[in-house]
């Protein structure tokens, strides 16, 4: 190719050049804009929301309700007609109308633990058929049937009824001294003396689990609680307690 020759050919390359635009390179650098975005960020509002801590005890269910025991208006006739089921240990299972019967001042927690859905209950009497006075009646709190899973693993609470007028008596004296060694044992790690609602309670705390205690009347009731039912249940289940005929719903 001449000098010529090669002349024409740069300047038919300009005029090409110019022929696309005043600014015929501006564009390259916004290619790579055109696919690379930027990230999407997404955000998540967490609501929290306060877990349910109690349920109302009318909602439980007792898993010996089907037992049915004629004279109900009769004490004495109950406690004979449990003691006739009778299988050897004193703790017997019985209705909570028959419980209900035969003391009609026991009580019950108005609440307990979120979750439990099942009663069990007995009486417990003598070898001489004489209603027990250490304890009277037993309850277990369960979040399953009773008795088809392991009491550690299915049963939330145990309540345990005793009938003790003398040191009911005693502590309802004026000037009476509320001791907490008065029902702490040898596994107890922390006493602790509380009122709530006016109620005086001892609050013991153990390595299998913490134990309230409070009286009403001659009766006094020992709730224990095992370590995975917090203790503010505990003490609220303490608090407030309804006739055990009411859950009846005479």
């Amino acid at each position: 190719m001449t000098q010529r020759a090669r002349h024409l050919a740069l300047i038919s390359v300009i005029f090409a050049v110019v022929a696309c635009g005043e600014s015929p390179l501006q564009s390259l650098g916004n290619r790579s804009s055109n696919w690379i975005n930027e990230p999407e960020v997404t955000t998540t509002t967490v609501v929290e929301v306060d877990a349910p801590r109690l349920a109302p005890s009318v909602n439980l269910r007792w898993s010996n309700d089907e037992i049915v025991a004629a004279g109900l208006d009769d004490p004495a006739a109950v406690v004979a007609g449990v003691f006739d089921r009778r299988q050897g240990d004193r703790f017997i299972q019985a209705s909570r109308f028959e419980i209900a019967a035969a003391v009609p001042d026991m009580s019950f927690p108005a609440n307990v633990p979120y979750g439990a859905e099942w009663v069990s209950s007995q009486l417990v009497i003598e070898n001489s058929g004489r209603l027990s006075a250490e304890p009277t009646a037993a309850f277990g709190i369960w979040s399953a049937e009773p008795y088809t899973r392991s009491r550690s693993v299915g049963q939330m609470a145990v309540l345990r009824v005793a009938n003790d007028p003398e040191t009911a008596g005693e502590l309802g004296e004026a000037g009476a001294e509320f001791s907490c060694a008065r029902f702490a044992e040898r596994t107890t790690d922390e006493c602790a003396l509380v009122s709530i609602n006016g109620r005086d309670i001892w609050r013991l705390t153990s390595p299998s689990g913490n134990t309230f205690i409070w009286f009403e009347g001659q009766y006094r009731y020992e709730l224990f609680g095992r370590p995975f039912v917090a203790s503010d249940v505990l003490e609220e289940m303490a608090a407030e307690t309804v006739s055990l005929a009411e859950l009846n719903g005479s």
